[in-house]
């Protein structure tokens, strides 16, 4: 039953004290002893009449204030319980709320106190976008020719609209989800976010259900998309702002021409002049990276971006270049010990998302905080090459390497680093021209950019720079 708040609280069966409905003041809650006294006092100085009123009516939907323990499991399931601002809340709500009118207040305030905690986060957060603007897309300059003509540019919408379809209708099956999931793009992306980098892996059964919990209409999946408007895989948020997102592909679909030019322009100049291919660059909806790449799918995750363009477009151009990488690469066929192999897959790494950020940078951040991350770069390699090529350790390496990578980390600022002294001291073509030969050759073009530079030392310690230059 649906409750008001104005200056006073009209309280009815769910809150009744005892008696009829009638108008309940602060005053009076606060001093009833069956209520408890934090709880309320939280409430009142943090909800609005409408918020409280939302809640209540959320956690009065429930058989009891007890069913409010299944929320934990939604953490769990969504992944959401590995987030630091979420684990001091596990324990409390897996705790049993007293019953009656104490209950719901105790889950009201848990829920609530999770929910404003987590939405401030997320307008704090440089690397996520909070909320629509109402921007418009406004495509940055670039230079017609720098175009390659050979490279050829398109979007596939189909994996967002499939999405925003399964959203668009309350209570969705698993079956019917399941069936409109049937798709290689789908299919990549739970073998991208199924890498050991990320806490809690992807997979078929974890997409599906969370997508099903988004359309639900049950109380206990309603309370719970409230607590974490950015749930579910970020399904929660999707569902929320459903006819924003449907506007931005639409916005996206009609400026895509003028995209596409300015893609080409800032990535062919530093892909080899030959470089011919053809790629599309797919959009979902999804948690765990704003971009991403798993064979012959190149995706961007528009829910962390929503209508900031400014962020959105160099994102695109990134995630594009690695399709550039992946047409002009040149298979190596050397066989290396296992270690070996190791170490020269994270060099790879370096080299595959360094010269990407390189051309985009996958956030904006201040030059300190370009300093500090790839300080930390530097370090987290030249452990890595301890953990592999002097002791071999491969749950240390591979411990070591995911920190580099995971979240566009420190080896996205080293790779670009590194991109920009081999552009200073040997010149752009020069870095274009080894973008086929993979990060083994990309180091040792780096040494030498140091080696002829005046003006930059080298970053790595003596022993990781012998090794590299004997690599083969």
């Amino acid at each position: 039953m649906k409750t008001r708040i104005t200056t006073v609280l009209l309280f009815t069966a769910m809150i009744s004290f005892g008696q009829p409905t009638k108008s309940i003041d602060w005053e009076t809650i606060k001093n009833n002893d069956k209520l408890p006294k934090q709880e309320v006092s939280w409430l009142h100085d943090n909800l609005t009449s409408d918020e409280f009123e939302e809640v209540i009516g959320l956690v009065s939907a429930l058989s009891r204030p007890a069913a409010a323990q299944m929320l934990a499991s939604h953490l769990y399931l969504d992944g959401s319980y590995t987030r630091s601002s979420i684990k001091p809340y596990l324990d409390s709500l897996i705790v049993r709320p007293p019953d009656g009118d104490a209950g719901t207040i105790r889950v009201a305030y848990l829920v609530s106190k999770l929910r404003k905690e987590l939405i401030d986060i997320g307008k704090s957060n440089k690397f996520y976008t909070a909320e629509f603007s109402g921007a418009l897309i406004k495509v940055p300059e670039f230079k017609d020719s720098n175009i390659n003509k050979k490279i050829e540019l398109s979007f596939d919408y189909q994996p967002a609209l499939v999405i925003l379809d399964i959203l668009s209708e309350p209570d969705a099956t698993y079956q019917d989800i399941l069936q409109k999931l049937d798709l290689h793009q789908f299919d990549q992306l739970i073998k991208h976010h199924n890498q050991s980098f990320y806490p809690t892996p992807l997979n078929k059964e974890r997409l599906v259900t969370c997508l099903e919990i988004a359309t639900s209409t049950k109380p206990i999946d309603q309370l719970y998309k409230y607590m974490n408007p950015d749930g579910l895989l970020y399904f929660t948020d999707v569902k929320t702002n459903l006819l924003q997102y449907k506007q931005q592909v639409k916005a996206l679909s009609e400026n895509e021409q003028s995209i596409f030019k300015y893609i080409n322009a800032s990535i062919a100049p530093l892909l080899p002049s030959d470089a011919r291919f053809s790629r599309k660059v797919s959009f979902f909806f999804i948690d765990g990276a704003d971009g991403w790449a798993s064979d012959d799918v190149t995706a961007i995750d528009l829910n962390y971006y929503k209508d900031d363009y400014l962020k959105l477009l160099p994102l695109l151009a990134h995630e594009t270049y690695h399709s550039g990488q992946n047409a002009v690469a040149i298979n190596d066929p050397t066989k290396r010990e296992e270690n070996i192999q190791f170490f020269a897959e994270v060099m790879d790494y370096v080299f595959r998302e360094g010269t990407a950020s390189y051309i985009a940078p996958p956030s904006i951040k201040t030059n300190l905080e370009k300093d500090i991350a790839i300080k930390k770069g530097i370090q987290l390699l030249e452990e890595i090459h301890s953990n592999t090529i002097v002791n071999y350790d491969a749950e240390k390496a591979q411990q070591l390497a995911n920190e580099g990578i995971a979240g566009a980390g420190p080896f996205y600022w080293l790779g670009a680093e590194m991109s920009r002294v081999i552009v200073i001291a040997l010149g752009k073509e020069k870095l274009a021209s080894i973008i086929p030969f993979g990060g083994i050759t990309f180091f040792k073009t780096y040494i030498a950019a140091v080696e002829k530079s005046n003006k930059n030392e080298n970053m790595f310690d003596e022993p990781l720079i012998e090794y590299i230059q004997k690599l083969k």
